[in-house]
């Protein structure tokens, strides 16, 4: 007897919790319908943490709430309850994707990769998701971060299958960040050569032509070695039967031309990428990098021609930077139809994309004495890109400001503001007067490109301060 009723309470009371369990989702819809996020959240994670294969359901409900939340509020509100969670449950693996995923969200690309590593050094199974973040923190100009995926991927040994993209992935990040901190040590370029040298035998012949390209780029441009770079680039589109590789490389192989003033080598390759891949993004680029040559020699009449059509391109940088460019010669000949000031700009814009910035800096100092009010703009806005290579960040400031002061209506305030904002908020960590350009970008210029990231790099300063 005392068995049987045992056995009722023992059943009465997992029918309770098989119960409790069962309205985990429904009570956090409730909350979720009434506004209650928090309590929401804490549903949600019960239901997750009884029923993992409700995952993907959680996480798609939470990306719809997120769409819609306009001031970030709730954003923030989930952010500290899914640290939470993880931190009571550091062995969750739901909750740590969770938040890798909520991370990446939000562009918290460290979160993301720690949280990532973590699962991996628990299951050893994050091998595509760690090449997609490394790929993903490149992408959006996160290089450290990048180079740390990459090279834990290389750790894990040639058995991984992403080893190869890692070694590319690893390199050319190496390499970007050595262009942006304005490297100039010559030692510096021949130990990444060197790097990419031994590597060539260790990864497969699929990445070998991605690989030969960065060796190009380094030997053109950091090594003096452009005929090395032309020979080894002619060798390898070569022995590549890959349509996209090989046209890239070719694309690498014009800029090099270019670099050197070999125009007319460097034109027929772009019109040959631009042919062989027209509606692609690699043949866009390839118009506007021929578009671009032909600006560069004075030929304005038939780059602003192909501009006119890469507005419309697939691709948003090159639409971007089709219609700056176009911009500059449409806005310059109507100021000055002779065409003599915009030949002084295309000058100084061809001397700093061969990297000859001391040729470049009196010919924009020049134009900044004596220009007209569409040129100066655009000779400042360079002056302020030179200085910023240099880490001259103030007088890079400076600059930017100048632009934005004497010339409010210029196409290029906007751009300048942003580009003053970042400075200050990334290198010169003045956070306030950060606060106060981005501001100004969204008050004064509503309709910017840049208006949505000076909104969001608005809110992580006012949230941070």
């Amino acid at each position: 007897m005392k068995r049987a009723v045992l056995l009722f309470i023992l059943f009465l009371t997992l029918s309770a919790s098989a119960q409790e369990q069962e309205n985990y989702m429904e009570k956090a819809n409730y909350y979720y319908s009434n506004l209650n996020y928090e309590q929401a959240f804490e549903y949600y994670f019960l239901e997750l943490e009884a029923r993992p294969n409700q995952y993907n359901n959680i996480k798609s409900r939470l990306q719809t709430l997120l769409l819609y939340d306009v001031n970030k509020s709730i954003a923030d509100e989930l952010r500290i309850a899914l640290l939470k969670k993880t931190q009571e449950k550091p062995d969750n693996e739901q909750f740590a994707k969770l938040l890798m995923w909520f991370a990446l969200q939000q562009e918290d690309y460290d979160i993301a990769l720690e949280q990532c590593k973590g699962l991996d050094r628990r299951f050893n199974d994050q091998d595509a998701q760690l090449i997609t973040i490394a790929h993903i923190c490149f992408d959006n100009a996160q290089y450290e971060l990048a180079k740390d995926a990459f090279e834990y991927l290389i750790t894990k040994g040639k058995i991984n299958p992403y080893y190869g993209d890692a070694v590319v992935g690893a390199v050319k990040t190496e390499n970007q960040l050595c262009k942006i901190n304005n490297v100039k040590d010559t030692k510096t370029y021949e130990r990444l050569s060197k790097r990419i040298e031994d590597s060539y035998s260790e990864i497969g012949s699929k990445e070998y032509p991605n690989l030969a390209e960065i060796q190009a780029d380094i030997m053109a441009y950091q090594l003096g070695k452009s005929q090395d770079a032309i020979e080894l680039l002619l060798r390898v589109i070569g022995q590549t039967n890959d349509k996209i590789q090989k046209n890239r490389l070719k694309l690498k192989l014009a800029d090099i031309y270019l670099y050197n003033d070999e125009v007319w080598e460097a034109t027929l390759l772009y019109s040959q990428v631009d042919k062989a891949m027209k509606e692609e993004p690699l043949g866009h680029e390839a118009r506007y990098r021929n578009a671009q040559l032909r600006y560069f020699i004075g030929e304005f009449a038939w780059a602003e021609t192909q501009l006119h059509v890469l507005k419309a391109a697939t691709s948003k940088l090159v639409a971007n930077d089709a219609m700056s460019l176009s911009l500059i010669i449409g806005d310059n000949l109507e100021a000055d139809t002779s065409g003599m000031e915009l030949k002084r700009l295309a000058r100084a814009d061809y001397k700093i994309y061969q990297h000859r910035d001391d040729e470049a800096l009196p010919i924009l100092d020049s134009i900044c004495r004596d220009g007209n009010e569409i040129s100066k703009p655009h000779a400042l806005f360079r002056l302020a890109e030179l200085k910023e290579k240099k880490h001259l960040y103030d007088e890079a400031v400076q600059s930017y400001l100048q632009i934005v002061t004497e010339f409010p209506d210029s196409y290029m305030a906007d751009d300048a503001l942003m580009h003053a904002a970042l400075l200050e908020d990334q290198q010169l960590r003045s956070k306030e007067a950060a606060k106060q350009h981005y501001e100004q970008l969204i008050d004064e210029y509503p309709t910017s490109l840049y208006t949505a990231q000076a909104k969001k790099n608005y809110r992580k300063l006012a949230v941070g301060s």
